[in-house]
């Protein structure tokens, strides 16, 4: 079984993302116009999208206000969708990541190319 992998506000620099639930499911659909997001279980946010080839599902939990996804090969697809939506919804808010396998928060940085973070994001 693989690792999740965790994308949230960086909480030392700011309490939470600006944005809310429905101006998130809003960006998908202007990003992503056939993709879905809708809520499941637990009260979180699926949102399923189709990056060229390649398709991932993303849970965001509007409660604690962090997205996860199933370290799935290739990363690429996740974490350009979350580089897309969080420069669109909070691009001055820090972001930081993490995993199941290493709980040890790095910069998912939004300023870098979306193509670079996704390269350097498996590492």
């Amino acid at each position: 079984m693989g690792a999740t992998f965790y994308v949230s506000a960086d909480r030392s620099a700011a309490p939470a993302w600006p944005f809310t639930e429905q101006q998130l499911v809003e960006a998908v659909r202007r990003h992503w116009p056939e993709s879905t997001a809708g809520v499941v279980p637990r009260g979180a946010l699926e949102i399923d999208v189709r990056v060229g080839d390649e398709r991932c599902a993303i849970v965001y939990h509007h409660d604690l206000r962090f997205f996860a996804f199933r370290d799935r090969e290739p990363l690429e697809a996740p974490v350009l969708v979350l580089h897309t939506l969080l420069k669109d919804l909070a691009p001055t808010t820090p972001a930081v990541r993490w995993s199941t396998d290493d709980g040890s928060p790095e910069p998912f940085d939004l300023r870098a190319d979306a193509a670079q973070v996704a390269e350097d994001f498996g590492r």
